[in-house]
């Protein structure tokens, strides 16, 4: 296990959130292309970076001192000739945890820290219409590197002053700031006694509900010196202890010293009775366990009252129908044995005449 080094909390803590900020970043530019609008009549620019991550499989471990080569490509997707400038940062995160933004590394203190690290060539090169131009980046690890994860972003930005004759540009609030860049995450592994550690706080299940889907939600807290990728798996199981469904979460990367929240929903629309749910995630490279479980309940309760109800209509109904018959039959015995007393008498009266 890693000797713990002491930084700041505040460090600490902006670089966690940066890096995680850092993952949800690439996320948007593996899929939106940074953009700068160009007169009305002209067409935008448009870049976008492959891969979008490198490394988070853990392909990029190094030992300390070691030198590794990686190829990144970067593709002009729009009809101008543009020139980008390519560089490597480490970022942090605004006070309104949204808004990332590149720091100087000598600045902060960072334990996580890549940037410094690289060396790209060329950093800055000229991109034909919907061509694609490629780049080496040089990872040269310190032989006094702390063993562990090391992140940057290599940014790629088009330079404005490399447009065309003629062309200006137009302001545009969307197209300001970061969002004018798109780059590929690195994620480096420092060879060495890593530690690996997580938990799983905060497991969420309804404690009642009549009707599903039952949504369910928990967070995975990473306490190693890496990221981590948790495979994950909810399972529910009834009043008996049998399984009833698996529902496996979509996994993504957890940055060090960061958490992340996974949610889902078990589809099941009836249940009766209490159900229990157990999320079961593996992750590191020695695949360590950790487990949560909660419990809850699935029952239609105002149909089972209507249920219920009805039943007991039916019941007195049918006790109401059965003493209405028993006083019926006894109605009915009592006139008959009144009209048999009366035939006795006329008989009795009938032969008494007939003697006489």
């Amino acid at each position: 296990m890693v000797t713990a080094q002491f930084f700041s909390a505040k460090s600490v803590r902006m670089l966690s959130v940066g890096l995680a900020t850092i993952g949800l970043l690439v996320a948007v530019a593996s899929t939106t292309l940074a953009q700068v609008n160009l007169s009305e009549s002209d067409n935008q620019i448009a870049i976008t970076a492959i891969p979008p991550r490198m490394g988070d499989d853990n392909s990029l471990l190094l030992k300390p001192g070691e030198k590794r080569q990686a190829t990144i490509r970067v593709i002009n997707s729009s009809n101008k000739t543009i020139t980008i400038r390519s560089s490597a940062q480490d970022f942090i995160v605004n006070e309104d945890a949204d808004t990332p933004v590149p720091i100087d590394v000598a600045d902060v203190d960072n334990r996580w820290s890549l940037a410094s690290w690289l060396t790209i060539t060329p950093s800055a090169q000229t991109i034909a219409p919907l061509q694609t131009i490629a780049l080496n980046v040089l990872i040269e690890v310190p032989a006094d590197a702390l063993p562990g994860g090391h992140y940057a972003m290599v940014v790629h930005q088009p330079e404005l002053g490399a447009l065309l004759p003629g062309q200006t540009v137009v302001p545009n609030s969307q197209t300001t700031g970061v969002n004018q860049r798109v780059g590929t995450l690195l994620y480096v592994i420092v060879d060495g006694p890593i530690n690996e550690q997580a938990f799983i706080r905060d497991f969420n299940v309804p404690g009642f509900l009549e009707l599903g889907p039952v949504p369910f939600s928990y967070i995975i807290e990473n306490q190693s010196d890496v990221h981590i990728q948790p495979r994950m798996a909810v399972e529910i199981k009834n009043l008996f202890g049998q399984k009833v469904a698996t529902i496996q979460p979509e996994t993504r990367n957890i940055f060090p010293f960061t958490s992340r929240t996974f949610a889902g929903q078990w589809d099941r629309i009836w249940g009766f009775g209490r159900y229990t749910a157990e999320v079961v995630a593996t992750y590191g490279t020695t695949n360590q366990l950790v487990i949560a479980k909660t419990a809850f309940w699935l029952l239609p309760l105002k149909l089972l009252i209507a249920i219920v109800a009805m039943i007991l209509i039916l019941i007195l109904g049918g006790m109401s129908v059965r003493r209405h018959l028993i006083h019926r039959k006894q109605d009915q015995s009592k006139k008959i044995a009144e009209l048999e007393s009366k035939l006795q008498t006329l008989e009795s009266e009938k032969l008494k005449k007939f003697e006489e």
